[in-house]
């Protein structure tokens, strides 16, 4: 049987390691794009920057004509000043434009595939703003927009588009401000895992999901039902 074909941005670290490593597990062929070439054993490395055609038609010329899962998983850590220009529009670039970039190319390819595409957000945007990062918050809120754009524009293509948004991750992006296991502003009184929001990924991508198309699946162990500072008081 023909192994099914997938693209993994961010695929060296973080959700997109873990994500690539549960496809690998469970027979895919599995194309990662990093600036890092640093990936899972098996998978295909593409080093470049995720947000350039480039560098995405690189991965296609790899994997042929046909695609049956994009998952947008790179992103950029906040960092800088909130008022920096500069970091405002590598923000954008990389976190909104980036995954807009990756399903537009991608798009045909997924077409021939009956695909999917799965896009990594975040609560912070969605459901909370960020003093310390503007530009990610900004970024993040808009993948909502542009994945359930794309869940239209794939659908008569039979190509299924969906985010998912984590919360408090247990990875290296980002440090946290009390202990993984210890978390007064989450419900489950913890971090998650980059597997388990690997899992809800796999779980979009799959035989299971055939029916969602742009949805929104949080994965932050009920953090957005009460909020941090309900928890904090």
């Amino acid at each position: 049987m023909t192994p099914r074909k997938g693209i993994v941005t961010g695929a060296a670290s973080g959700i997109g390691r873990a994500t690539a490593q549960r496809l690998l597990a469970t027979g895919w062929r599995v194309i990662g794009i990093d600036l890092s070439g640093d990936l899972p054993d098996g998978v295909e490395a593409i080093t470049g920057d995720a947000a350039d055609e480039m560098v995405l038609r690189r991965a296609l010329t790899a994997v042929g004509p046909e695609v049956h899962g994009l998952v947008c998983a790179a992103g950029m850590m906040p960092r800088g000043d909130w008022n920096d220009r500069a970091e405002w529009d590598e923000a954008l670039r990389v976190d909104l434009s980036g995954p807009y970039e990756q399903i537009r190319v991608l798009l045909p390819a997924l077409a021939t595939g009956r695909g999917s595409a799965v896009v990594v957000g975040s609560i912070v945007g969605s459901a909370e703003g960020s003093a310390r990062a503007p530009a990610y918050a900004a970024a993040k809120a808009g993948l909502g927009g542009l994945v359930r754009s794309m869940a239209l524009i794939g659908a008569p293509l039979g190509v299924r588009v969906n985010l998912v948004e984590p919360g408090a991750i247990d990875t290296p992006f980002d440090a946290p401000r009390f202990p993984a296991d210890q978390r007064p502003d989450v419900p489950l009184g913890r971090m998650g895992t980059a597997d388990e929001v690997a899992g809800a990924i796999t779980y979009l991508l799959g035989p299971d999901a055939t029916y969602v198309t742009g949805a929104t699946l949080r994965v932050d162990g009920g953090r957005t039902l009460q909020g941090p500072q309900a928890a904090m008081e």
